[in-house]
């Protein structure tokens, strides 16, 4: 009887069925956990990155130490959670004034999280330290902070989701988090959407909408007269086997944006000159940057072929590993 009713199910869904979508991957799935004055998003698709062929030299970055490595092991086997693994998208909103108090808010989905074994792994660790994980009720969610650090706490909202807000934005994201249709969300702000659909599928994107205060500083100063009109930033960055990055922006008019451009333009130019920069063996990895105007925005787009890519992570590595050598306490 249930394979009939399943073959009759698949015979009304073909051409006409679509998998639902995940409310996550929508415009405004991804702001309806953030508060409305956030103005400045990054997104990190940890998935796509994980596919990437950088990420095996990624991941060897990350447990070069040992004692990293150790940690990372420990994490594993006592909560089930393996960062490197399970994490499958990170979002972080800050509002234009995020410097004043501190306000921050990241939403990380993974495909799981056990919520009793990584809150007494977190409990356990800041114990260790003289420190404790205290809970708040707040609706239907438990909020987890640090008894120094009462203004940082998260919250689970399922097993694939975990927010957290700094500053004391952490009820205010738990508010949003129990409304089915928060009418006070970030995603009430038109401008941001748009930016954020604008931002597409990068495997890292950033999207800003810029603060008045921002464009008077650069008004003041005539080597950035050309961006003081810049109403707002788009940053994509995609690593198909190389790296591919794009910044673009808006600004009053189109005689802005050419002067914006050429500056750009100029400094790269300078940079190319620059004996740091020669000394280094950094040059050809500016031949591919370049900037452009198009009508009111301009452009800035750079690449990097995968042997480059490669070279970058391992003098990566090495500045890693000079640092951690630098921090070792001496014999």
């Amino acid at each position: 009887m249930l394979v009939v009713v399943a073959l009759a199910a698949l015979a009304a869904c073909r051409g006409g069925c679509q998998r639902a979508v995940d409310p996550a991957a929508t415009v405004s799935g991804q702001l309806a956990l953030l508060p409305e004055p956030v103005r400045v998003l990054v997104s990190i698709d940890v998935a796509k990155l994980r596919a990437s062929p950088a990420a095996a030299r990624l991941g060897a970055l990350t447990k070069q130490s040992p004692e990293d490595a150790r940690r990372l092991e420990e994490l594993a086997r006592r909560t089930g959670f393996d960062p490197l693994a399970q994490i499958d998208s990170i979002l972080v909103g800050f509002p234009e004034d995020a410097r004043v108090r501190g306000e921050l808010a990241l939403v990380l989905r993974a495909s799981h999280l056990d919520e009793t074994r990584l809150v007494a792994y977190a409990r356990d660790q800041l114990q260790k330290k003289g420190d404790d994980l205290m809970r708040t009720a707040h609706g239907r969610f438990t909020l987890w902070a640090s008894r120094s650090q009462p203004d940082v706490a998260g919250f689970f909202v399922d097993e694939r989701t975990f927010v957290l807000g700094a500053g004391g934005w952490a009820p205010r994201l738990a508010d949003l988090a129990e409304t089915a249709r928060p009418g006070d969300s970030a995603a009430t702000n038109i401008d941001l959407a748009h930016l954020v659909a604008r931002a597409g599928d990068h495997a890292l994107w950033a999207a800003a909408i810029v603060p008045a205060e921002t464009r008077r500083a650069l008004a003041a100063d005539p080597r950035f007269g050309p961006a003081s009109s810049l109403a707002n930033l788009v940053v994509g960055i995609d690593v198909p086997g190389g790296l591919d990055a794009l910044v673009v922006g808006d600004v009053a008019t189109p005689p802005d944006a050419q002067a914006l451009a050429a500056r750009l333009q100029d400094t790269l130019r300078d940079a190319k000159r620059n004996a740091t920069i020669l000394m280094l063996g950094l040059g050809p990895y500016l031949d591919g940057v370049s900037a452009r105007a198009v009508d009111r925005r301009f452009e800035l787009h750079a690449t990097l072929t995968p042997p480059q890519v490669d070279d970058l992570l391992g003098r990566l590595g090495a500045f890693l590993s000079l640092q951690r050598g630098a921090g070792a306490a001496p014999p």
